[in-house]
């Protein structure tokens, strides 16, 4: 499926129906109205195989990471400090936003809910555009200017490469705390107010966005141009510890395009 995929599913019966296409329209039509969409109740395979199929929907030339793989697996584990599977609240974000041209799409779907749902895995979604309109209410000059004025460093702390610019360019925004906070430890260039501007972005995308939360075989499809994306705490539930326990699980993945209808 996945070397179908790099092939964009030419000649895969599925995709070329009638009903796959009516399907296609009627995602495209509800992304189109909020920059992303969730689908639920779909079936959640271990391999990963219904979100390669539904990310189509939307989604062309997609992500490939190690060993050719476009489906990634994450299971939050209370031992671990790695942003994509901390059971540790998160931030709201772009993903891989140091990168020269970030994806367009990320897709992910829930395999295992969080054993503490709904307290806990609770997920939300920004547009941009809300946030700016909120600040402009607002009146918050000065975080406006640090999204789309201030020349702001970002920097993968396993990488070498830095990239800089304005936080909401011409055709995507890129956003991600740790990586704003990575550049300014590793080059000592302190922002004083970076806390404070990335406190104010929060409160503004906690503002304009709904919490949600993905249940086994849901599917989550947003914008990674025009959306941030935010997780909450996790929990986990011991079978044996401290090696053997339950905890929120996902599918996800990334397309370079998005296709709307």
């Amino acid at each position: 499926m996945e070397q179908e995929a790099k092939d964009d599913f030419a000649g895969f019966p599925l995709i070329s129906s009638k009903e796959w296409q009516e399907f296609s329209r009627e995602i495209s039509h509800a992304y189109q109205g909020r920059d992303h969409v969730i689908l639920k109740g779909l079936p959640a395979s271990r391999s990963g195989v219904t979100l390669l199929v539904i990310a189509r929907t939307i989604g062309r030339d997609f992500r490939t990471y190690r060993g050719g793989q476009i489906v990634k697996y994450f299971k939050m584990s209370p031992w671990t400090r790695e942003l994509s599977h901390t059971t540790r609240e998160g931030e709201f974000h772009t993903d891989l936003n140091t990168e020269t041209f970030p994806p367009a799409l990320t897709a992910m779907q829930c395999f295992e809910p969080d054993p503490g749902s709904p307290l806990y895995g609770v997920s939300r979604v920004a547009r941009m555009k809300d946030i700016i309109a909120f600040l402009e209410c607002s009146n918050n000059l000065e975080t406006l200017d640090f999204l789309n004025v201030v020349e702001v460093n970002m920097l993968n702390d396993r990488s070498n490469f830095m990239w800089s610019g304005q936080i909401v360019g011409k055709d995507f925004i890129r956003y991600h705390p740790e990586t704003l906070r990575a550049a300014e430890r590793r080059y000592g260039n302190a922002m004083t107010s970076l806390d404070e501007r990335i406190a104010e972005i929060a409160r503004a995308a906690f503002e304009v966005s709904f919490p949600f939360i993905l249940e086994a075989g849901d599917v989550l499809l947003t914008s990674n141009h025009r959306t941030l994306h935010y997780r909450g705490e996790c929990s986990v539930a011991f079978e044996n510890y401290p090696t053997e326990f339950n905890s929120r699980s996902i599918f996800i993945l990334h397309a370079n395009k998005e296709m709307i209808a």
